[in-house]
């Protein structure tokens, strides 16, 4: 068997489990945020300085609007990939990013034709409704628990209860 068959057969568990390392980062953090979020912030900056050829007529769209709308998208593109390295800011990077994208309508070309407008939108609700898994239990503590309930008395009413305890005391003999 030849070094580059035993390669070969190696790369598939490779890419399977970087795969599996990057589905299991991606799930820790607000990863379609970040994406619609970058996204949204790419389409913003790119009109300003786009010439687009139609034969010879060249038709440029660099105005005052240009600054705003580099402004506008490098803050973006700050939050998108700060939704990606530090979740724990999600909230603020939402706002941030929601505020930029209506803002955007009035300064960068009605919001790059309103499409990065509402990727920005999209990508903002995304960040303000993502939430961390809360941390699993381990099977030790989930037997403990279903010990523990199984152990517990069921819960009655209060008059049930002291119906009970009256009727266990009468039948010792005993003083209520």
């Amino acid at each position: 068997m030849s070094h580059a068959s035993t390669d070969e057969a190696e790369a598939p568990g490779k890419v399977r489990v970087g795969w599996r390392q990057f589905r299991q980062w991606r799930r820790q953090r607000p990863f379609w945020a970040g994406a619609f979020t970058l996204l949204s912030a790419l389409i913003l900056l790119y009109p300003p300085y786009a010439s687009l050829k139609f034969g010879d007529a060249v038709i440029s769209l660099r105005t005052l609007g240009g600054i705003s709308a580099t402004v506008i998208g490098i803050v973006m593109v700050i939050c998108g990939v700060s939704l990606w390295i530090r979740p724990q800011f999600r909230t603020a990077a939402g706002i941030v990013t929601l505020v930029l994208a209506l803002v955007a309508i009035v300064t960068a070309n009605l919001g790059s034709f309103l499409i990065g407008t509402l990727l920005g939108l999209v990508g903002a609700a995304l960040a303000l409704s993502w939430s961390p898994k809360p941390p699993e239990k381990s099977k030790r503590s989930k037997r403990r628990k279903r010990r523990d309930d199984s152990a517990a008395e069921p819960e009655t009413d209060s008059d049930e209860w002291e119906t009970t305890r009256l009727q266990s005391v009468t039948t010792r003999g005993g003083d209520a």
